[in-house]
């Protein structure tokens, strides 16, 4: 890897969420940071390891979005990590978990750590939506939801902390990635937690799941579209009884995917909410 990374800073309408966030999804699935609302404009920044992808991410949102406000910079890949240092405190997950960075897994624990090694991949249990899944599972297990032994599904795996959390619980299953750099990520971070017999991450989506294959539980935490997209091929791969996690969400998108779940045959969900983003658990 270059010692520079490529820095792009995005601000933009609200209104044209949906949009960025697409074209993102697609062109950076490791991930973005969320720098929230300023000055009335939303905020986005993305790392990228070679400029050339920056470049070709630039031009695709500022064709689809021309108001939208860019700017391209490069930063050390040394002060990247020096950052990520200062930044990834240590986030106390409901009654059981704590997620940790790496760098103190020598720490005393007085519950569950988890432990992550923050590289360009979602999922470090600071970003909200990932909080909320992690908050569900916990919540699921005290209700005796969840059980050790079931089998679980983590679609969009990143970092695999959710995949992580799920073995924690006792549950067995695997992660998908639809980008090979956050599945060695999240196989990296597997690693770290000791859960590489229960925990198997792979390049793929719901779609290279059998549809005779079912799980108890299913984590998408994802985006809307997506998420709506695949609302049949997950349905299809949902156990009776089972529990569906999505997050991924923004408020005013939840009512959307709701209803594509809902035309599936699932009954309404329980939906909670972090500030703009909402988790919807369904349970069949």
């Amino acid at each position: 890897m270059s010692n520079k990374l490529a820095r792009l800073a995005l601000s933009f309408a609200p209104e044209n969420e949906d949009l960025v966030t697409g074209l993102l999804f697609l062109h950076t699935p490791w991930g973005w940071e969320d720098g929230g609302l300023k000055d009335g404009l939303r905020r986005l920044t993305v790392h990228f390891d070679r400029p050339e992808q920056s470049a070709e991410t630039e031009a695709a949102l500022q064709a689809a979005c021309p108001e939208m406000i860019l700017e391209s910079t490069s930063v050390d890949n040394a002060d990247w990590t020096s950052a990520w240092k200062k930044y990834f405190t240590p986030i106390p997950i409901g009654s059981r978990f704590v997620v940790l960075p790496a760098w103190l897994k020598d720490e005393p624990c007085a519950v569950q750590p988890i432990l992550i090694e923050p590289k360009m991949a979602f999922g470090t249990g600071h970003h909200q939506t990932t909080a909320l899944c992690l908050e569900a599972l916990d919540r699921l297990a005290t209700e005796g939801v969840l059980t050790p032994g079931q089998s679980f599904l983590d679609l969009g795996t990143g970092s695999g902390i959710l995949g992580i959390a799920a073995v924690k619980l006792g549950l067995v299953g695997q992660g998908l990635d639809i980008d090979p750099v956050a599945v060695d990520n999240a196989h990296e971070n597997a690693a770290l937690n000791a859960v590489t017999d229960a925990f198997r991450p792979a390049t793929g989506s719901v779609t290279d799941i059998p549809r005779e294959q079912h799980f108890d539980c299913i984590l998408a935490n994802i985006l809307a579209n997506p998420l709506i997209d695949m609302a049949e091929d997950i349905c299809a791969r949902l156990s009776r009884p089972g529990v569906l996690i999505l997050s991924g969400i923004l408020r005013e998108q939840a009512d959307r995917v709701v209803q594509a779940y809902t035309l599936q045959g699932l009954a309404a969900p329980q939906i909670s909410y972090s500030g703009e983003w909402t988790l919807l658990v369904f349970r069949t």
